[in-house]
C-alpha cells in the first residue's frame, strides 16, 4: 500500500522523485569507489540505466579529475540526459555536470563499444 502511494503522490520530475534518484545515484557511487579501474571500466560498460551510467561517470570524475559532483550537479546532469535545459548559477559546475550527461548518450550511439 505504500509503494503505491509513493507512485501515486511522487511523480517523475518531482522534488520527490529527484531527492530518490540522487539517493540512489549517491548509493551507488558508494559501492563502486572502492573498486578497481578495470571493475568500474566494466561496470560502465555494461551499465543499462541512467542511474547506473551517472553513478559510474561521477565516481570516474572523482578519479580523474579530483572533483566530487554534487546534489545540485547530478540535478543538472539528469536534466541534461533527459534532454532539458540545465540553468545553474555561476560557479555551480556546469561543465563538471555535463560529463555524466555526455557519458549516457554517448553510450546510446554506442560511442564506447
Amino acid at each position: 500500500m505504500r509503494e503505491f502511494l509513493r507512485n501515486l503522490f511522487v511523480r517523475p520530475g518531482s522534488a520527490g522523485h529527484r531527492r530518490e534518484t540522487i539517493g540512489a545515484i549517491n548509493a551507488r557511487r558508494l559501492e563502486l569507489r572502492p573498486q578497481s579501474d578495470a571493475v568500474l571500466r566494466t561496470t560502465a560498460k555494461n551499465a543499462e540505466t541512467l542511474l547506473e551510467t551517472v553513478a559510474v561517470a561521477a565516481v570516474a570524475a572523482e578519479r580523474l579529475l579530483g572533483l566530487e559532483l554534487f546534489d545540485v550537479q547530478l540535478q543538472g546532469a539528469l536534466a541534461l540526459a533527459g534532454g532539458r535545459i540545465a540553468e545553474m548559477q555561476t560557479g555551480e559546475g556546469k561543465t563538471l555536470a555535463a560529463v555524466p550527461a555526455i557519458a549516457w548518450h554517448a553510450k546510446a550511439v554506442r560511442v564506447f563499444m
